[in-house]
Formats: C-alpha cells, structure tokens, sequence
C-alpha cells in the first residue's frame, strides 16, 4: 500500500512539473530517469503496468521495454530487484531475451537479478 502511495505522489509531482501534460519516454523521468513503467515496477502496481501496456501496441511495448534509467536499469531490471515476480512475470510476457538481457551501469541484467533474487520459478 506504501508503495502505491508512493507511485500515486511521483504520478503527481511528475504532472506537476510537465504543466498537467503526460509526457513520454525520457522526457518523462524521475530523479533517477524512470519512465512511467520504471516507477510502476518499482511501485510493484501491477494494474498500472498493465494498463500502460496496454496504451502501448506492438513495437512500442518494446521501446518502453528497452529503456533505460540513470543507472542503466530496464523496468524488468526494477522489477525484479524488488522481488516482485507478478510484475516480471508480466514483463517476461512481453520480452524477447535480448531485450532482458540489457545490462545496467552495474554489469548486471535483469536476468542475473531474477536469479539473485531466487525468483527461478519464473
């Protein structure tokens, strides 16, 4: 619950700074250069990531996919450090291995935290 609350406030304070206009893809970034679909996975808001997904139709859920962060982290990246296999799993439905195998700033992908993280059963 804290987290959504938290996501609900960075929602906020993002349409704040962009005059109530929706920005997209690095124009619309966090303190750490999070999309949109970072901030949901890091919300763990399974129900937004979704329906992000689903403002987003073929080669564009791959872009959002694809981006990354300050840190070089993908959404998947985010998700998965916070342990939240609903939204990887949710990822995983939408990713090529290419596109999980982005490696952040840190040397690491996704892959390698789903794995650190114990979440093999995915």
């Amino acid at each position: 619950m804290e987290k959504q609350k938290n996501f609900r406030i960075a929602m906020e304070r993002q349409m704040s700074f962009g005059g109530g206009e929706r920005k997209k893809g690095k124009d619309s970034s966090g303190k750490r250069g999070d999309s949109l679909l970072h901030l949901a996975a890091r919300a763990e808001n399974l129900g937004k990531v979704r329906e992000i997904f689903q403002k987003f139709e073929g080669k564009g859920i791959k872009k959002l996919l694809c981006q990354q962060n300050q840190e070089g982290e993908t959404a998947l990246y985010v998700a998965a450090e916070n342990g939240n296999s609903l939204v990887v799993s949710e990822f995983l439905k939408h990713l090529d291995l290419k596109t999980a195998s982005i490696v952040a700033n840190n040397e690491y992908d996704a892959l390698h935290v789903v794995a650190r993280q114990g979440l093999h059963h995915l």
